[in-house]
């Protein structure tokens, strides 16, 4: 089977890259031009560079595939501005489907990677029922959210006027080990007290509970690195779920020969919700270092998915918690190159 994976060099991406050389698929890699981790994907992979921005790009890498994995996007971890949203989620995944249907043979499986963004409304509510699942309604209060859900509608549109088989994977927050551990992560922000600062300074201008919270971060900086704990303003901390690139991967692999996967959505996320003030006394332990908790407006209401139809339908297997994440980031870093 010839696979394309849009995304090929994310966190996501490269794992399923090398996890479907290592299973003996044939696999095509679509890569952005001057992309510099090109070099590090499996030798027996096709590259092919292009952008979901640009039509006649596309074309060269959906030829001849029979399965697409359509990874690539703009990420809000990334810093990405909201007309990027609308213009590589939403009019790329056009480009994207159009070149599948317009390939000259029978359409390729196209797997869609989408977010639990599209059921969150606001950080400050609770959710309507924990944990979501893939019935929870689509009211998304991000532009990002808005994107995920108007591709998702795109790839249904395609898949009911044109015959272009669809599957629809919502992503939960997904993490590689090492970022749990590294103050200059994207998963940072929710974990070492210097990197929220940072993050709610840049976020101070958008509204007053945003400034309030930089305010409230910058107060129990003492000078050195320590972890946060965010909480609400009655002590309450966040309960998050967050996921691991290897499991996610592995999921990815599930859907394909799998006929009941075609005209679905599935919820895929970590194997267990956690208690973010639990995961700071644990990671201060591992890291040495102290922690500190921040009451704060802006604060996450719990948010956790469920798994479940995956499981059933897929045999998806969350396999590590955080806990094993952090273990497994600080091996690494301990382990000689």
């Amino acid at each position: 089977m010839r696979v394309l994976v849009t995304g090929a060099t994310g966190r996501i991406g490269r794992r399923l890259v090398r996890a479907l050389a290592e299973a003996g698929q044939d696999v095509r890699a679509l890569v952005m031009p001057h992309d510099s981790r090109a070099a590090d994907l499996p030798l027996e992979v096709e590259v092919v560079y292009g952008r979901l921005e640009e039509p006649a790009s596309l074309g060269p890498a959906v030829d001849g595939a029979d399965a697409v994995f359509h990874l690539a996007g703009a990420l809000t971890s990334r810093g990405c501005r909201e007309e990027e949203f609308v213009r590589v989620n939403v009019q790329g995944t056009y480009h994207l489907l159009k070149a599948v249907r317009d390939c000259g043979r029978e359409p390729a499986h196209l797997i869609y990677a989408s977010s639990d963004a599209v059921y969150f409304e606001k950080p400050d509510e609770d959710a309507r029922y924990l944990p979501v699942d893939e019935d929870y309604p689509l009211m998304s209060g991000s532009v990002y959210g808005a994107s995920k859900i108007g591709a998702e509608e795109l790839c249904w549109s395609f898949s009911r006027g044109f015959g272009v088989p669809v599957t629809v994977l919502r992503f939960g927050a997904t993490a590689d080990a090492l970022e749990l551990v590294n103050p200059n992560s994207v998963f940072a922000r929710w974990l070492f007290l210097r990197a929220a600062i940072a993050h709610a300074g840049a976020m101070a201008a958008a509204n007053s509970a945003q400034l309030e919270t930089r305010s409230a971060l910058e107060t129990l900086d003492s000078g050195g690195e320590q972890l946060v704990v965010y909480a609400d303003c009655d002590g309450n901390p966040e309960v998050r779920q967050w996921a691991d690139a290897r499991d996610i991967a592995a999921g990815c692999i599930r859907v394909l020969g799998t006929a009941a996967a075609v005209g679905e959505v599935f919820n895929m996320g970590g194997r267990e919700p956690h208690c973010a003030e639990a995961f700071a006394s644990y990671l201060a332990v591992r890291l040495e270092l102290p922690h500190v908790k921040a009451c704060i407006p802006t604060a996450r209401r719990p948010w956790y998915i469920t798994s479940s139809k995956a499981e059933r339908l897929l045999g998806y297997e969350a396999r590590y918690t955080v806990y094993d994440m952090v273990e497994d980031a600080i091996r690494m870093r301990e382990t000689p190159a």
